[in-house]
């Protein structure tokens, strides 16, 4: 019942997202941007390490938003998919023009993987913030995620101390959503007017 649920939330709220216009798509996506960099800026200030993503098809233009966190200073890292494990792996950046190359599902990923983004195996300061932006389809507000099906982001964030934060559009967000058990909840959901934020922030 549940995943039959989630399969009919994924093609509606798709299709939403497709259905915005390109000028709709472009100022909607400055505010999460603008909102975004409001929240870090007050909340994440001391935060230098960011697990991002890049935007693909009709997801939100988060390139501004990375192209500002460069210019502070921040050590960001894009995931690529390792199909074969069924993990992602994340690589560190410094441009966001030369150093992608297309990869899994036609999404840019990083083609310098020199420097691996790697928690198990990396002594982390008690006080270090890692802040992961995650994507997904639908989001509900308690905070509960539906991604685009293969379960990557759910495996990689799972009994992590990561905080996650979730850019969507206003109309990606319901006011609740099937659970499943392996499903990962964000910490903070940033859309186009609102900021939520979880009970443990």
């Amino acid at each position: 019942m549940g995943i039959n649920q989630n399969k009919d939330l994924r093609n509606i709220h798709k299709q939403l997202r497709n259905d915005m216009s390109a000028t709709e798509h472009k100022l909607k996506s400055a505010d999460i941007v603008k909102n975004t960099l409001a929240l870090l800026e007050s909340d994440f200030k001391g935060a230098n390490i960011f697990l991002c993503y890049y935007p693909y098809n009709s997801e939100v233009d988060l390139l501004p938003l990375y192209e500002s966190l460069l210019a502070k200073g921040k050590s960001l890292f894009f995931p690529v998919s390792d199909i074969e494990n069924h993990r992602l792996l994340f690589y560190k950046i410094s441009d966001l023009r030369s150093d992608f190359e297309t990869g899994a599902y036609g999404i840019f990923e990083p083609f310098n993987k020199s420097e691996l983004f790697d928690f198990e195996n990396t002594i982390i300061n008690k006080n270090t913030t890692i802040i992961c932006i995650t994507p997904g389809l639908v989001f509900d507000r308690n905070f509960n995620r539906i991604g685009y099906g293969a379960g990557f982001y759910d495996r990689f964030l799972f009994d992590k101390n990561i905080i996650k934060i979730a850019p969507c559009f206003s109309n990606q967000l319901e006011a609740s959503i099937p659970v499943m058990e392996h499903d990962v909840k964000m910490d903070i959901i940033i859309t186009d007017n609102e900021v939520l934020k979880g009970d443990k922030l």
